[in-house]
């Protein structure tokens, strides 16, 4: 039977970079997001190229569709060898300008999607021994200005990780995350150019960001998938419960 990875947020960006990543690599990958569309636009992209995949739309949040999109993975190929629980969502705002909406939906998406997920996979990846890898934040990990509620909700799954590592590591089951800092994807770059008011300032935005970086320029969603790989595989075999930033030396060289 072949290795089985479920990917979600797998239609753009980050995730849609571990999943090729995941597959250049031989595994069979379930590419999940709210987004059926981009799901299956991903999942195009790395059938044409000859790699076995599939496609499924999922809203994370909601429990019903987490069970239906690992029951899919099982009726694919009969097992699940890792799950990388990317999906989550920026909600941008201080304590202050944050409504208790805001506040439930960041939580809501990152952090109960990720409980959510977990929940539904781990049963699976026990079977025979296997990974799940959260992607969590380097706002998870150390604050930044006007993100409280995404800061909380992220530093939840980090939390969760080193939880779920103590909670299953003796039953062959490695749990770890990638704490990524500034990378540029539609997503971020949409966010963004929402808070310029022309392009210069879209511009000047983007300089004070990378300009809190030691390594001057933004990430790229493949050098994120080159780490999720590592930690997904047998690459990193005596590693659990582990949060590997990677933030072009944010965290430890500001």
């Amino acid at each position: 039977m072949m290795r089985t990875a479920i990917v979600t947020g797998a239609g753009s960006g980050i995730g849609r970079a571990v999943a090729a990543r995941l597959a250049f690599d031989g595994l069979a990958v379930l590419c999940a997001d709210l987004n059926q569309p981009a799901a299956e636009e991903t999942a195009a992209q790395l059938a044409k190229a000859g790699y076995p995949t599939r496609a499924v739309g999922a809203d994370i949040t909601d429990e019903a569709a987490v069970s239906a999109m690992v029951a899919q993975a099982l009726d694919w190929t009969g097992r699940i060898d890792t799950c990388v629980a990317n999906a989550g969502a920026m909600i941008e705002g201080d304590i202050l300008s944050l409504s208790l909406d805001d506040w439930n939906r960041a939580l809501h998406i990152n952090a109960t999607g990720a409980f959510l997920t977990a929940r539904a996979v781990l049963p699976h990846l026990l079977v025979q021994g296997g990974t799940l890898v959260f992607t969590a934040s380097t706002v998870g990990l150390s604050g930044m200005k006007g993100v409280a509620a995404y800061s909380a909700a992220k530093g939840a799954v980090v939390a969760l990780t080193r939880q779920l590592a103590a909670d299953f590591a003796a039953r062959g089951v490695r749990v770890n995350a990638v704490a990524p800092g500034a990378v540029r994807t539609p997503l971020s770059e949409s966010q963004f150019r929402a808070r310029a008011v022309d392009e210069d300032a879209f511009q000047t935005l983007l300089a004070q960001v990378i300009g809190r970086y030691p390594i001057s320029r933004w990430g790229t969603p493949e050098e994120i998938a080159e780490v999720v790989l590592f930690l997904a595989t047998e690459r990193s075999s005596w590693m659990t419960g582990q949060i590997i930033p990677v933030d072009g030396g944010l965290l430890e060289l500001r």
